[in-house]
């Protein structure tokens, strides 16, 4: 009975490492309930993708940023090639969110979003360190997906 409990546990463990996105359902108390879907932590800054009226919005939460509209450049890895893009943000009054997507679905990535395994973003800040973050993105089809079924 023992030998079970400790495989069954080792494969949640293994099951639990790999996963890419998590999900969750958000009240705020002032709108309906509404989801949001986001990555596991790399430099302290997670990914997130939000349905705000039928945009889906993907950007970069966590650390400090300073310049009012970083550059980021982003590398997917689709099929083991390097897919790569540029795009200007727009910061958080707080400094803690960067946003450089507000309509994935329309945007000259989505395809590449969809199908890529791993991301590499570089936010390219003019009075601060350059960051590079990298992103477990698998299963980002299904994250989308998630998001748009409100």
């Amino acid at each position: 009975m023992k030998k079970i409990i400790v495989t069954v546990g080792l494969m949640l463990i293994g099951f639990n490492s790999s996963a890419q996105w998590t999900y969750q359902s958000v009240d705020n108390g002032f709108d309906n309930r509404y989801r949001i879907a986001y990555t596991e932590k790399n430099n302290n800054a997670i990914l997130k993708l939000e349905n705000v009226d039928g945009d889906i919005i993907f950007y970069l939460q966590g650390g400090y940023f300073c310049d009012e509209t970083p550059n980021i450049d982003l590398v997917f890895i689709v099929n083991g090639e390097n897919k790569k893009y540029s795009t200007s943000s727009v910061k958080s009054d707080d400094n803690s969110c960067l946003f450089f997507i507000t309509d994935l679905t329309s945007s000259d990535m989505f395809e590449d979003f969809k199908n890529c395994t791993s991301l590499k973003l570089r936010v390219n800040e003019s009075y601060c360190d350059t960051e590079v973050y990298n992103f477990n993105m698998s299963k980002s089809a299904t994250a989308y997906n998630y998001i748009l079924n409100k």
